[in-house]
């Protein structure tokens, strides 16, 4: 058995992990800090509009807390899944993936207008795969996710490829 996705758009992939948990973290973690480096500062004004000196302590606290904000608000924009794709998308306007769900291996094939990569995996390399909404979303250890409509398979059918992971994950494959 064989099923074949045919090119796709990797935005798929984009709003996954603009959804993630681990992302969302980042962005309440980002504003936490933001938080209290405003409360932090406006207690520094007070203080110092009290009993006009500034105090150094809270100055180092104001600055550690700014740098800690500062590279959270330069990792979150970094890590923005939106501005990757758009970064990805400028610089590989003809990227082309196509994926092979065989018998034994899930193979890869991308190419650019400069290169072609060609990658095998096994399916023990499969940390979890699930369904839902009609996307498959499959999660390779030390990779990423694969995020696709099941209407982009060109090859096979969806209960093809369903029975496929479902045989090769066992409970690591879920229907949402």
């Amino acid at each position: 058995m064989k099923v074949e996705v045919k090119d796709f758009d990797i935005r798929h992939y984009s709003a996954l992990v603009n959804n993630s948990p681990m992302y969302n973290r980042m962005k309440k973690f980002t504003v936490l800090c933001g938080a209290v480096f405003v409360f932090v500062a406006l207690l520094t004004i007070l203080v110092a509009l009290k009993d006009h000196k500034v105090d150094p302590v809270m100055i180092i606290c104001l600055t550690t807390i700014f740098l800690v904000f500062a590279i959270y608000v330069h990792r979150t924009r970094k890590s923005n899944p939106a501005v990757s794709f758009k970064t990805f998308a400028e610089k590989n306007p003809d990227y082309k993936l196509k994926v092979s769900f065989e018998e034994e291996d899930i193979v890869f094939n991308s190419s650019t207008s400069f290169s072609n990569t060609n990658s095998t995996y096994k399916y023990v390399r499969l940390a979890n795969a699930a369904e839902k909404d009609g996307f498959f979303i499959i999660l390779i250890e030390g990779t990423g996710y694969l995020v696709f409509d099941r209407s982009d398979i060109v090859e096979g059918t969806a209960e093809e490829l369903r029975a496929l992971l479902r045989s090769k994950l066992g409970s690591k494959f879920r229907e949402k």
